[in-house]
């Protein structure tokens, strides 16, 4: 009797094997990380030092202000769905879904970043309340507001490409956006005026330079995933990617708020003047500059240690 000849199983779309995208190995990723790490600490740094010497206290605290208020903002205006993509970019790429994730993630981020920023601008004066422990801070608040969609399309194509694995845009990406805070900043404040509105301006500029110049790299991949199949279903697209976002948007804020809980303390129970309260959120500020920075080198050089030590036991064992 003959046995049954069964039909070879379909492939999988877009050439599951070899995505046709620029996909960076483990070691180039590693070392591409290391140099661009040490080159953007290095411009963060110095932009950190001219701004603490620039501004004085009060500003310097405003400013510390409002870029905790855009580290809390950024991932809840959007509901964490960027960081949804490592865990599901390839998931929908293997099943031809590319151009359907894509494009409903993009519309989804796009209307909820709108309707924060628009939330912001019409309760500028609650806002300015809240952050700065004054409501007369709303010119600030509206700057935030914009800055606010600019930071969080950057978050995004960071997000979409590290999903990717192109560690070598996602390091440019990021070293641009250092190096352009820092000169659009060191612009605004010897051109201008020394003032933490204009580092805002110059942080959300950055932000959208960034975010400009990812989306040029976007139209490549865009073309690449091909019209495969598509499932119509919009319910089991988003059973998938809420409850992950969800999660990681409460691990988030915890961490975020860890992280800023201090200066509104400072702010709001300090029982002491407004200006006062924001000179103490910059005298704060200052005083983390260089601990923060060694932080970052112990946490770099903690991650080369395993590697190395392991490669050092391996020679020892092969030479025994």
């Amino acid at each position: 009797m003959a046995l049954p000849v069964h039909p070879p199983p379909t492939p999988l779309a877009d050439d599951v094997a070899d995505p046709p995208w620029r996909v960076d190995s483990l070691s180039d990723s590693v070392l591409i990380l290391l140099v661009m790490a040490a080159v953007q600490r290095v411009a963060g740094f110095v932009r950190a030092i001219l701004f603490c010497r620039w501004l004085d206290p009060e500003q310097l605290g405003q400013w510390d202000m409002a870029f905790s208020f855009l580290l809390l903002a950024a991932p809840l205006s959007v509901l964490a769905l960027p960081g949804a993509f490592g865990r599901y970019t390839e998931h929908f790429r293997q099943r031809g879904q590319m151009r359907v994730f894509l494009r409903r993630t993009t519309l989804a981020c796009l209307g909820l970043v709108l309707v924060g920023a628009t939330v912001v601008l019409l309760g500028r004066r609650w806002f300015s309340q809240l952050v700065f422990g004054t409501p007369d801070e709303t010119t600030t608040i509206v700057l935030l507001a914009f800055s606010l969609v600019a930071v969080v399309a950057y978050n995004f194509f960071i997000e979409l490409f590290t999903a990717l694995r192109n560690i070598r845009l996602v390091s440019v990406l990021q070293l641009v956006n250092s190096l352009g805070f820092a000169l659009i900043g060191i612009g605004l404040l010897l051109g201008w005026r020394a003032t933490a509105t204009n580092v805002v301006v110059a942080y959300g500029g950055a932000c959208l330079l960034t975010a400009v110049l990812a989306a040029t790299r976007l139209r490549p991949v865009w073309l690449a995933c091909g019209d495969g199949p598509s499932e119509s279903e919009r319910h089991p697209f988003w059973n998938k990617l809420v409850p992950f976002a969800g999660w990681l948007l409460v691990v988030n804020m915890m961490a975020n708020l860890f992280e800023v809980v201090d200066r509104y303390m400072i702010v709001h129970y300090s029982n002491v003047p407004v200006d006062a309260a924001l000179a103490r959120v910059g005298n704060y500020h200052s005083s983390r500059v260089i601990p923060m920075l060694m932080v970052t080198v112990a946490a770099m050089l903690g991650s080369m240690i395993p590697s190395s030590s392991v490669r050092w036991t391996a020679s020892l064992m092969s030479t025994s």
